[in-house]
């Protein structure tokens, strides 16, 4: 198995196996935007328009922001918790990047009727195969932003993803 994402280009270590059933040799965040008939997507993640990104950049930042929050000790799904105004730069930083994402949402919802991962795939089901083959065309900037979550078996499991993708890092260190 690949130690690298092919989508985002991210590290993946040992822990994929909670991943591989769903993901493959992908991370979680770029598997959520493989599998839009996931059960509880739209709890994992939203639609945000941002043509000027790539699914693979939108997932490599939003994992820097998830990995900052949880090196502060903070919870990482949408919504955040308040940041007091002294918090530590890089996490203020990483608050607002992820609230600019997460306004994109509106965009999507003027653009595409939605912000409903679920809803897209549904209806990307019902679409010609013609139209089906120009989805790129039709939906270029649309992205998926994960919410900070990513269930399996009901679970979410993210929060342990993300310290064992931390430990890693410091092992490989």
């Amino acid at each position: 198995m690949r130690d690298i994402c092919p989508h985002c280009g991210s590290r993946i270590a040992s822990w994929t196996e909670d991943l591989s059933e769903t993901c493959g040799a992908c991370c979680a965040l770029c598997g959520l935007s493989q599998n839009l008939d996931r059960p509880e997507i739209d709890r994992e993640a939203v639609l945000i328009w941002l043509p000027e990104f790539t699914q693979g950049a939108v997932n490599a930042l939003v994992r820097r922001v998830h990995s900052s929050f949880a090196r502060h000790g903070k919870a990482v799904s949408w919504p955040l918790d308040p940041l007091p105004a002294n918090s530590p730069e890089d996490l203020l930083a990483a608050s607002s990047a992820y609230a600019a994402l997460v306004e994109r949402s509106g965009i999507a919802k003027q653009r595409l009727g939605t912000s409903s991962p679920r809803d897209l795939a549904e209806a990307l089901s019902f679409i010609l195969p013609s139209s089906y083959a120009r989805r790129h065309e039709l939906l270029g900037g649309a992205r998926l932003l994960s919410l900070g979550r990513f269930f399996v078996d009901g679970r979410d499991i993210y929060p342990r993803l993300l310290v064992k993708e931390r430990l890693a890092s410091i092992l490989r260190s």
